[in-house]
């Protein structure tokens, strides 16, 4: 089976598995749909949400939908009705970095969703070996210059955020390193500590622990300005790669053609969500960034995102091996 088949296969079993849903809402109530497992970011975020909406909505459920990078969940929402109650909690991945990776894609990011709100940033740390030689993104310049193809970064796996941004570092100081996908960031660290594979671009929540406890290095990070929980920690820019910057962020969109009056009370409930003190404690547990936006705002992003990240992507023919 090819590409492409497995992809109309996924999908078509996702659509088939939803048909005995209602068909619309019921009562208020939302179904706030995962395009991945359980347990990660994007499902935490969900369930927090539904946790905190029900006393406006009364009934609020998750839906882990996954499948092709995410892109299986997010077209249910796609092909749902504007009434349907269906939300998609997602990543960026969806709808900027998916539509370059994968061939045939089955919507189109900007028409096919109601777009809500931003909800959460997610920044990037360059790490290394911390008993290893490279102490800065200098020495990671300087090996990879001194050495093509020598210098090697791991991901959690081809066309994700950690890949892109070591592509993005290659292209930038026009140097040749090589990519090692895992399946998983967890699977990669192994391997990072014991110098096995030289530098990783990840979470802060992911690296934060084992910087902090001396088995990683941190050598700078992906955002345009220093975080203020790391402020020793020097962006990528000021590292000497000016115009770098590779985060990840995480939204909330509904169907197209969403009425105006219900997304706007979805937004004012998230926005509400996201002043809660208890919700703040869980972001920062979680090493995310609380972001706000209006659709508007949110519309601008995948715009912005998708003229940047669809020709770097096919540029480098970063595909997804999905």
């Amino acid at each position: 089976m090819n590409r492409r088949d497995a992809l109309e296969g996924l999908l078509a079993a996702a659509l088939a598995g939803t048909a005995a849903a209602p068909a619309r809402a019921q009562g208020g109530t939302l179904r706030l749909v995962v395009p991945y497992g359980t347990g990660g970011a994007p499902d935490i975020l969900a369930r927090l949400f539904a946790q905190e909406m029900a006393g406006a909505y009364g009934t609020v459920v998750v839906e882990n939908k996954g499948g092709a990078g995410g892109t299986v969940g997010a077209d249910v929402v796609a092909k749902a009705a504007p009434d349907s109650g269906l939300l998609l909690v997602t990543t960026a991945a969806t709808h900027v970095i998916n539509p370059a990776l994968y061939p045939n894609f089955p919507y189109d990011p900007q028409r096919d969703f109601t777009p809500i709100a931003l909800v959460a940033g997610t920044p990037l740390m360059l790490v290394s070996a911390a008993a290893g030689p490279l102490k800065s993104v200098a020495d990671v310049l300087a090996a990879a210059r001194a050495q093509p193809g020598a210098l090697t970064y791991a991901s959690a796996g081809n066309g994700t955020m950690q890949h892109i941004a070591g592509a993005l570092l290659e292209s930038l100081a026009a140097v040749q390193a090589t990519h090692v996908p895992y399946k998983g960031s967890g699977q990669a660290m192994p391997d990072l500590m014991a110098g096995r594979v030289n530098v990783m671009f990840n979470s802060v929540a992911a690296v934060a622990p084992l910087v902090r406890d001396g088995r990683l290095r941190a050598l700078a990070v992906t955002t345009r300005q220093r975080l203020p929980a790391w402020p020793q920690v020097p962006t990528m820019a000021e590292s000497g790669l000016p115009g770098f910057e590779a985060d990840a962020w995480y939204a909330v969109f509904g169907p197209p053609g969403m009425p105006a009056d219900a997304a706007q009370r979805v937004h004012r409930e998230l926005m509400r969500i996201l002043e809660l003190p208890a919700v703040k404690e869980r972001y920062a547990a979680l090493g995310l960034e609380p972001l706000r936006s209006t659709p508007a705002e949110l519309a601008d992003t995948v715009k912005r995102d998708l003229q940047k990240w669809g020709p770097f992507l096919r540029s480098r023919g970063i595909r997804s091996t999905d």
